[in-house]
């Protein structure tokens, strides 16, 4: 019996209510306000950089006032103590963009007082651990590891594709002479490598390992001389050089002169 008269009270409840919708939502939405003069718009989502001067300072205090230091590593003249203290500081800063103006100021003075290993080393970390995008900075890596011992050949080449990568920021005649050159480095890397092979192989011609890598070292030599050799015919550069290295290496010039 109580559960009918639970039932009953639901029933009548529920006919009771209206199911007529409200006026409100009769009526038609009110045309939206344009607004007068300026919108503010808000930045607040913005990823801004505002704190990097009171980090950058923060970081560089101990070493002294990083305006008046690098004009001093510009000249070559960082002192042992401050070189120490900037890498310290370096390592020790949060933001990539305070590593880099740091680690930027360490590389200028190295180049400066002509410390090439320093230099090296700075700039392996800075393309590494900080920033790798900046063209002109692998450009000069890739030229400097071309300097070095042949097992320093397949860093060169790297970089030198690195460096590729981002030639869009160069414009002009240096882009034309930057990227001639970068195709230049990597074929003389590649040629390294082969003549180091090929002296190897002489030594131990039973070597099957040491004939692969010469006989490899010697297809991308040739593979390269070609590339080189292309761009040189694009942009109206001197074709001789590439030419005879994609002849020496490849020992035919129809490979080379094909389309």
């Amino acid at each position: 019996m109580l559960r009918w008269s639970l039932v009953f009270c639901l029933v009548a409840c529920a006919g009771g209510r209206s199911t007529k919708p409200k006026a409100a939502a009769e009526e038609a939405p009110a045309a939206a306000e344009v607004p007068s003069g300026f919108v503010e718009i808000s930045m607040d989502d913005e990823d801004d950089d505002e704190d990097f001067f009171p980090e950058l300072q923060q970081a560089t205090a101990p070493c002294g006032d990083l305006m008046m230091l690098e004009p001093s590593a510009m000249m070559g003249k960082l002192k042992d103590a401050e070189i120490r203290c900037l890498d310290q500081g370096m390592r020790d800063a949060e933001r990539m963009t305070v590593k880099d103006k740091i680690s930027r100021v360490l590389m200028k003075d190295a180049y400066a007082k002509g410390d090439e290993h320093r230099w090296g080393f700075v700039a392996k970390r800075h393309l590494e651990e900080i920033d790798r995008s900046d063209p002109d900075l692998c450009y000069k890596y890739t030229k400097y590891l071309l300097s070095k011992a042949v097992d320093s050949m397949d860093e060169s080449m790297r970089w030198a594709d690195v460096a590729l990568e981002n030639r869009s920021r160069w414009t002009g005649d240096m882009h034309v002479s930057r990227v001639y050159n970068l195709f230049k480095f990597k074929t003389l890397a590649a040629q390294k490598q082969w003549m180091h092979y090929e002296e190897e192989a002489l030594k131990d011609m039973a070597s099957a390992v040491m004939q692969t890598s010469k006989d490899d070292a010697r297809n991308l030599t040739k593979t390269l001389a070609r590339e080189w050799l292309d761009y040189a015919k694009q942009a109206g550069r001197d074709t001789t050089a590439p030419m005879q290295l994609c002849m020496q290496a490849s020992g035919t010039a129809n490979y080379c002169e094909q389309n």
